[in-house]
């Protein structure tokens, strides 16, 4: 003959804290994971922000250097000019040798914006003049590129999203763009009565 087995009620006191525990360790589960995923977006966000810098900051690199190697190749002359009130930096080709008045919108090669990731913050060229004691007045700095090399050396000083400085270094002795962290020095040149030898 079969045997029935008769199911035992269920406690329902037992059930309640155990379904209120469940619920608590998945809230706090999530919290952890929410966390660690804002943790890793702010973690990312750093890391992009600094290869967006790098990128923009080399691309001026790259455009001084089309500058001293085009005028070095021909006879013409060549400018980077760096816009602080459009926050842009064009690179030109003089076509006369007025070096004062900028050539007609044609002879532009390319245009480069900044933007938050790099941020133009002045320029201080090797004859000591520096775009921050002209204040608000002044609107742009060139460097020009000519056979001989640079009409002037200096530096281009640039911020991060940090507000980190970094330097675009402009070597006028020997031609060389580089790009280095922090507010670098620059070589300045000295009057021949100063020279030992």
């Amino acid at each position: 003959m079969p045997t029935f087995t008769v199911p035992m009620p269920i406690d329902r006191r037992q059930a309640g804290p155990r379904r209120g525990l469940v619920l608590t360790e998945l809230i706090v589960v999530v919290m952890i994971i929410g966390m660690m995923t804002s943790l890793a977006m702010l973690s990312l966000t750093g890391v992009f922000g600094q290869k967006k810098f790098e990128q923009e900051a080399y691309a001026i690199v790259d455009v001084l250097r089309k500058a001293s190697h085009a005028s070095a190749e021909t006879d013409r002359r060549y400018a980077v000019v760096f816009d602080f009130i459009q926050g842009a930096y064009v690179l030109r080709q003089f076509v006369t040798l007025d070096l004062q008045t900028l050539p007609e919108d044609e002879a532009i090669i390319s245009v480069g914006h900044f933007s938050k990731y790099c941020v133009l913050d002045y320029v201080l060229f090797d004859d000591f003049m520096d775009t921050r004691d002209e204040g608000d007045s002044i609107s742009e700095a060139r460097f020009i590129a000519g056979r001989g090399g640079w009409q002037y050396g200096g530096k281009i000083v640039l911020r991060d999203l940090d507000g980190n400085p970094y330097s675009i270094v402009v070597n006028r002795l020997c031609g060389n763009v580089k790009l280095v962290p922090g507010d670098a020095d620059i070589l300045v040149p000295v009057d021949a009565g100063e020279l030992r030898f």
